[in-house]
């Protein structure tokens, strides 16, 4: 860990953090910051000031490649990614899975050339169809997704592996939902969670809308990810994609009920529900995390709304 560096003396690792002026990616590299690690944080377009002036910031283009200016680093993380569907955009399924696909194949190249220890893949839930998993998708569940983000995210997941380096350890990371602070629209990535929009509509007086299936989510507290990659990677990497997540699973309506207590607005109310919700993500057992301590969702929402208040 970043303490056990300091106390040691040995000088912080360097981690690269792709599509750092998002939502995760920007939570990445405070977290990764906050564990000490030297963090140079990549995005073609930022939306705010760092709050850890000690983060480098890059703006660049990634499907024109990597920087050649950049210096080799120690983790690689690629949380770069164009969520907002084809249709939204205007752009063919084709052209859709090229904005994604890339942008990596330029953050392997450079990986290729300077041979990290090991690199991230931040890959999604999204990768899984409907009829996928019935109580709960597990990584032995065969993605079988056929949209345009699936299909592209799944083709990465087969694609990193192959193209590391063998002295670099690929890791394919799947997240599912993710809640926390700094979370906002932004071009690539049109539509917030359901947890920003209820404390969105919390915020505004609105009763908070759930589903009437009231569909069953894992929830992950998107401040605890940068501690538990750090974790993942200090071993071997997976056969796999991992499902790195926590174990808290609630309904739409115990978390919308959570923040109308926090807020303290009235209960939600039932809503009609649209199309299917896939189960929830089933974490993957891997060693690294068996005792990793995830933040209840009621303790993260209490850490976010503060924030909000403050800022």
């Amino acid at each position: 860990s970043g303490q056990h560096r300091r106390e040691a003396g040995m000088k912080p690792r360097r981690v690269l953090v792709t599509g750092a002026g998002g939502f995760v990616g920007n939570a990445l590299a405070l977290g990764f910051a906050r564990l000490d690690w030297e963090v140079i944080g990549l995005d073609r377009s930022f939306d705010a000031a760092w709050e850890d002036d000690g983060i480098r910031q890059v703006t660049a283009e990634l499907a024109d490649g990597v920087p050649s200016d950049l210096p080799g680093v120690d983790l690689v993380v690629h949380a770069a990614w164009t969520t907002t569907d084809a249709e939204t955009l205007g752009v063919t399924a084709a052209a859709y899975v090229a904005l994604n696909v890339r942008p990596l194949l330029a953050v392997l190249e450079y990986s290729a050339r300077t041979r990290p220890a090991a690199f991230v893949f931040l890959s999604s839930s999204g990768v899984f169809g409907l009829s996928d998993g019935d109580e709960g998708l597990t990584d032995a569940h065969q993605p079988t997704g056929t949209s345009p983000y699936a299909v592209a995210k799944r083709a990465a997941e087969l694609l990193v592996p192959v193209a590391l380096e063998k002295d670099t350890a690929g890791h394919v990371m799947r997240l599912g939902y993710l809640f926390g602070p700094g979370e906002a629209a932004r071009p690539s990535r049109l539509r917030v969670s359901q947890a920003a929009g209820w404390v969105s509509s919390a915020r505004e007086g609105h009763p908070l809308a759930v589903r009437a299936d009231d569909p069953r989510r894992d929830w992950t507290f998107i401040a605890d990810l940068a501690a538990a990659l750090e974790r993942t990677v200090d071993g071997p990497a997976a056969a796999g994609p991992v499902h790195l997540g926590s174990p808290h699973v609630l309904s739409d309506s115990a978390f919308a009920t959570l923040i109308a207590s926090q807020l303290s607005v009235p209960n939600p109310v039932r809503a009609s529900a649209t199309g299917k919700v896939k189960p929830p993500m089933v974490p993957s057992d891997i060693p690294a995390l068996r005792d990793f301590a995830w933040t209840s969702p009621d303790d993260g929402l209490r850490v976010l709304l503060a924030r909000e208040v403050r800022a």
